[in-house]
Formats: structure tokens, sequence, C-alpha cells
């Protein structure tokens, strides 16, 4: 197809129930969204073949769900309701038309199963096919949640299992005859679940002072919390949540499952630092406790009470 007949043809598949918040949405220059908070949220993320998938390892369906939802779980990581998502993607003469169409069919029933409608974007040519999606969402009551905030004798919170995206990928990579003996894995990696009801629920506890979502590896996004907060962390590997998959795994392919939980990445699970007061109530909502933030900078690993040295502690690196 031409530009514009792609453009119809993605249209049609991301053009959902109406939503009373999108005034205008794809067919004009710009869409046009009430916004009644007064506040908008934005972020912005890319998924490049090559680099953050493979067409080998996913379905065009899951590039389109996997690039909603790392978007979606920064909205989440914010404490906000997403509201809408743009996509500028760029497509290599070679790829199908369809195959196109069906990564916009998997964004826009990502974003649908959060209440975020594809408002507009852009189609452009491009050596390998790519996809920026801007997520935008409204914060709860006027509070976003942020990185900065963390204090002395708080509490850090995981929310679900940690290092199943990556061991996701490893198994996709290395072991795809193993797929039918771990599908919450493959699943994990090609279409994560963006935490968008548990961002919401704890930005209405005032005892919960950071917030960030764990998508580069455990340690590294923790480090972004403790350096915007100027403080540091315990973490004790005993308490990190690890899928029974996952561990299953680790011992077939001879895989780390805690290397993988601490610093492997691609997990889009939400990680809350918040006062003792609150830690009951975020147990109640899947929160597991995994550490403790304290006065003197830097973070430390602890197994069986030692500390220990974390492989691939910088975690993902996009450059």
């Amino acid at each position: 197809m031409d530009e514009f007949r792609l453009i119809e043809a993605i249209r049609r598949v991301v053009r959902g129930p109406g939503d009373p918040r999108v005034q205008i949405g794809i067919g004009d220059d710009a869409a046009v969204l009430a916004v009644r908070s007064g506040q908008i949220v934005a972020t912005t993320d890319a998924l490049v073949e090559g680099v953050h998938f493979r067409w080998d390892l996913c379905r065009p369906t899951d590039v389109g769900w996997k690039a909603a939802a790392v978007n979606l779980s920064d909205i989440a990581a914010m404490g906000a309701r997403p509201l809408a998502l743009l996509a500028a993607i760029e497509v290599p003469a070679t790829l199908p038309d369809r195959d196109v169409v069906a990564a916009m069919r998997g964004l826009a029933r990502a974003g649908a199963a959060h209440g975020a409608s594809v408002v507009g974007g852009n189609v452009s040519a491009g050596p390998v096919f790519a996809m920026t999606v801007t997520a935008l969402g409204e914060p709860v009551d006027g509070r976003v949640l942020r990185r900065a905030g963390a204090r002395p004798g708080d509490v850090v919170l995981a929310g679900g299992f940690l290092g199943s995206g990556a061991l996701g990928l490893d198994l996709l990579g290395t072991h795809p005859d193993w797929l039918r003996r771990f599908p919450t894995l493959a699943r994990s990696y090609r279409r994560p679940a963006p935490q968008v009801d548990l961002g919401l629920r704890l930005a209405t506890l005032g005892e919960v002072h950071a917030l960030i979502d764990v998508s580069d590896g455990l340690v590294a996004d923790l480090g972004h919390v403790l350096a915007a907060s100027g403080v540091g962390a315990l973490l004790d590997t005993a308490r990190i949540p690890i899928h029974p998959e996952a561990l299953r795994y680790a011992r077939m392919s001879g895989q780390d499952a805690l290397a993988a939980a601490l610093s492997g990445g691609d997990d889009y699970r939400l990680l809350a630092v918040a006062g003792p007061s609150s830690v009951p109530l975020c147990e109640s909502l899947g929160m597991t406790a995994i550490g403790a933030i304290t006065a003197r900078r830097g973070l430390a690993v602890l197994s069986g009470g030692k500390r220990v040295a974390v492989a691939g502690a910088g975690g993902w690196r996009h450059r």
C-alpha cells in the first residue's frame, strides 16, 4: 500500500469504542483530548527491530502490544491513569503491509486493555521497522509518584515476579522447543502486563514515597530511586519473588534465576518505596517487601546475611 492507504488500514484496526475524553482522534492534523485533572503525564519509548525485538521471536501483534505496554508501564510508575497513545512507525519496504497492520492492532489492543485509545501518529519509510510510542495519562487527584522521595526506614516492595522477562527472552532464543513447558516466561517477554491498576492504587496511599517500573533490571532501576532520593538500600535476595516457571527453567537451562531477577530487565513490574505503616496494605495488593532504605548511600545486596556482588548490576544499556 502507499502511505495513505496504509494509514487508512491502520485507522480501521485501531478504531475502538468511543472514549468521551477523545474529542478529535485520527483523521486531523492533531488529536484533541479532554482532560479533567488539568495535568498531563507524558512519556515516550521506542521498539526498534534488531535492538529491542526480533521477528523470529515475536509475532507482529506482540511487537505492537509490547510497544504500548512499555509506555503504559511508565504511566503506571507515575501513579497515573492512561489516556491515549500516539505511534510513529518506520516501515522498511520489505515488511508486508499485513505485519504493519497487525503490529498496530496489537498496540491498540494493549491500549484498550488499560483505557488508552490510539489517537494519532505518523508513518514513514525506514531501514528497519520501529515503533516510537507516546503515552499520555492523567494523575489521580493531582498526585504523581516520582523516583525521588524515598526516606531512611522505608521499605522497598516489588509488584510481582522478577526475572521472567529476561528468562523468557533466553527461552525464545535458545530453547524454542521448550515453549509449551514455559508459557508464562514466553508471554512475560512477548506481552508484558503493565501494572496500571496497582499504580493507581498506590497513588492513593500517602505513605508511598517513591515509585518506578523495573524495565532495565531491579538493581539498576532501584539505583535510579536511590540517586534521586539521596539514600541507600539493603536488598535481601531471599525475599525477591521469582516465578516457579523461572526457577524450573533456570535449573534446566543452566541459567541463574536470581541474576535474571536482579539484572535481567524486561519485567515491567512496579517497584515502590513506602513507609512501614503502608506495608500491610501494599502486600495485600500483591507486593512483596524485599528490602529497606538506609541513610547511608549505595546499594547492598544481601544473601544469607552477607553482602554479595551482582553480575550485570548496571542493567540493560540502550547504547
